[in-house]
């Protein structure tokens, strides 16, 4: 092999190695769309306005003491 074909080639590497790891060229343009949501709207709603609403709450109780082990 002559040098001016083996320079030649490096270069043509070089070229490629740059471009793979380009992503405007080559890689993606994005996020792909989701397969799930692809067919479907999103679901819209509101939240219900309401009066606060306290959230069931007990003491816990102290475990029974027993003479036996």
């Amino acid at each position: 092999m002559s040098m001016g074909r083996r320079i030649g080639q490096f270069c043509l590497f070089l070229v490629l190695l740059i471009l793979s790891g380009c992503k405007g060229m080559l890689g993606s343009q994005g996020m792909p769309p989701d397969p799930l949501f692809a067919n479907r709207k999103p679901a819209e709603s509101k939240a219900n306005a309401g009066p606060p609403v306290d959230t069931p709450y007990s003491e816990p109780t102290p475990p029974l003491m027993s003479g036996e082990w």
